[in-house]
């Protein structure tokens, strides 16, 4: 079971295009378009592109990771003599590259939020509606 949840989380998550959960469900390009329509200020808006550049590369940066670990994994299941313990070190390796990712992709969104009004956040990413 270890290993499926393993593959599992290794070739379902962040495949077919950019899972940014964390922006409401679109990418960095059309918040920034939003930014535009939403902030007056060019000042905050470059400073929001930044942050958004680094929510990117973070992100890309995490594919990559993801990418390297899934080599590693497949590699481990062609030996056919791996000891269970590795596949645990893989699934500890995963939960960290993952962690670590969502937790620098919703610091830069945090540091965004504060560099915002609070209606021009509540323009970018208005609350859910209730069914």
């Amino acid at each position: 079971m270890l290993m499926a949840l393993l593959i599992g989380w290794l070739f379902l998550r962040g495949h077919g295009g950019a899972d940014y959960w964390f922006l409401g469900g679109r990418t960095p390009h059309q918040i920034r378009e939003e930014v535009a329509k939403v902030v007056p200020d060019k000042e905050i808006q470059n400073t929001t592109n930044y942050n958004l550049g680094l929510i990117e590369k973070t992100y890309k940066d995490l594919e990559s990771e993801r990418s390297k670990l899934e080599k590693d994994v497949l590699a481990a299941l062609e030996r056919h003599d791996t000891p269970k313990e590795q596949f645990h070190r893989f699934e500890a390796q995963a939960d960290e590259i993952d962690a670590t990712a969502t937790k620098s992709m919703l610091d830069v969104r945090f540091v965004m939020r504060e560099q915002l009004s609070a209606a021009q956040w509540r323009a970018l990413f208005a609350p859910p509606t209730a069914p």
